[in-house]
C-alpha cells in the first residue's frame, strides 16, 4: 500500500486549520509544528499578496514536515487524519494511491478532470515528508 496526501492548493484558503487540529490532536508542543502553512505572495510577510491593486495574487501550502505519520495511530483504527478531518475547505485528501475508493484517488480524479496540474516537493532536499503531492489548476 502506498498512502499518499493530496493537497487541493486551489481550495486551500490558509487558515491554518490542519496545523492546529495536527498540533491539538496529537498533543504536540506548543513549538512543534508536523505541518505549516507557507504563503505564497509578495515575500514581504506572511498574508502580504504580490502585484498592485486590482491585480492581486496570494496562494497558500501546507507543507508536511518529516515528523509527520500521516496519524498512523489513528489510521490502524480506521480514523482520518487530524489534518484532512479539520480542513474546512476539503483541501485535503489522504489515502491508498492503489485503491481507486479511497480518499486520495477519488481527489486526485476530481483534480485531473478539472485539468490541475500535479506535483510533488523534492523531499530530499527541501526537508518535508514524502507521499504528499499538490495540484492546483492555476
Amino acid at each position: 500500500m502506498a498512502y499518499k496526501m493530496l493537497v487541493d492548493i486551489d481550495r486551500c484558503i490558509g487558515c491554518w486549520t490542519c496545523a492546529m487540529g495536527c498540533k491539538v490532536g496529537n498533543h504536540l508542543e506548543d513549538d512543534e509544528y508536523r505541518v505549516e502553512v507557507t504563503t505564497h505572495g509578495s515575500g514581504a510577510g506572511i498574508d502580504r499578496p504580490a502585484g498592485v491593486y486590482p491585480d492581486l495574487r496570494m496562494w497558500w501550502q501546507p507543507v508536511y514536515l518529516p515528523s509527520c505519520t500521516f496519524c498512523a495511530e489513528r489510521m490502524k483504527e480506521g480514523e482520518p487524519q487530524f489534518c484532512v478531518m479539520d480542513c474546512p475547505t476539503q483541501a485535503l485528501a489522504f489515502g491508498d494511491a492503489a485503491d481507486p475508493e479511497s480518499g486520495y484517488s477519488q481527489a486526485r480524479a476530481r483534480v485531473e478532470a478539472r485539468g490541475a496540474r500535479i506535483w510533488a516537493l523534492d523531499d530530499a532536499g527541501s526537508g518535508t515528508r514524502a507521499g504528499v503531492e499538490y495540484a492546483s489548476a492555476r
